[in-house]
């Protein structure tokens, strides 16, 4: 089947229409459903472009080994997170605003210099060098693929990768002395410990999982922008949130990062 800019114009303008009427879809058909990762991102870059929304920053996903399982998929990919979907710990969300609900704890990164697109790779020194802070946070994943976990995973990369929004906390700067890789995770929901994991959990090293990202978007794209937060895949298992839920992500030594989930 050829798969061109007939097919990736069709997918955007779904995954485009699906977005802004907050609607959960099927499937994307099978006729205009991407089969590889270039196919995937090359939907991705048309539905973002159709929806017109700001940018800011990236994650990557699938840097968690049981992700990878669920997800079929044996490396990371990567995502835009939306300007307007940040948020400042505490934050209150509307059940009624994002389809079901996934939380992931993640470590985020908020560049102080930035990494724009070139043909050498980043050094992690340099990466390092460029940051400006680090956050603990929570990634609302909302999926407008019906059951996402079992869809095909271009589908899953073509949706944006699933994403819904990001809650932040304070962000520390001398985060140099902190061991983010052997760093414990613990997630509660109203009051009660749901998913424990550490830093190890992404990619072996938080810091190795976001020099992955700047390397492959300054290879892909245009790079990585200074004030930006990129996210680095979750350190635990994911969640399926209730509205009603309050919820707590605590990161040793990085801080806290608090979610409600408001019924409304």
């Amino acid at each position: 089947m050829t798969f061109g800019q007939k097919e990736i114009a069709a997918a955007a303008e779904l995954l485009t229409k699906a977005r802004l009427d907050n609607a959960v879809i099927d499937a994307i058909p099978e006729a205009i459903r991407p089969g590889n990762l270039a196919e995937a991102y090359a939907v991705q870059d048309a539905f973002i472009q159709s929806l017109g929304w700001e940018i800011g920053g990236w994650y990557c996903a699938c840097t968690n080994v049981s992700i990878q399982k669920l997800l079929s998929l044996d490396e990371p990919y990567y995502a835009r997170l939306f300007k307007d979907h940040i948020f400042a710990s505490p934050c209150v969300l509307r059940s009624a605003d994002y389809p079901p609900m996934v939380l992931e704890c993640e470590f985020g990164f908020r560049l102080g210099a930035d990494l724009p697109s070139r043909e050498e790779p980043y050094s992690r020194e340099e990466v390092e060098t460029a940051i400006a802070a680090v956050h603990p946070t929570i990634e609302v994943v909302a999926g407008h693929l019906k059951d996402w976990p079992n869809q095909d995973v271009w589908s899953v990369i073509a949706d944006n990768g699933t994403d819904g929004a990001l809650i932040c906390g304070e962000g520390v700067a001398d985060w140099r002395k902190l061991d983010l890789t052997n760093m414990p995770v613990t997630l509660k929901v109203n009051g009660k410990i749901e998913r424990e994991g550490a830093g190890i959990n992404v990619l072996g090293d938080p810091v190795a999982s976001f020099v992955w990202l700047v390397n492959a978007r300054a290879r892909d794209g245009e790079g990585l922008k200074s004030g930006h937060i990129h996210n680095t895949g979750t350190a635990t298992d994911i969640f399926w949130v209730s509205p009603g839920d309050d919820v707590v992500a605590s990161f040793a030594g990085l801080g806290n990062v608090q979610l409600r989930v408001s019924p409304d």
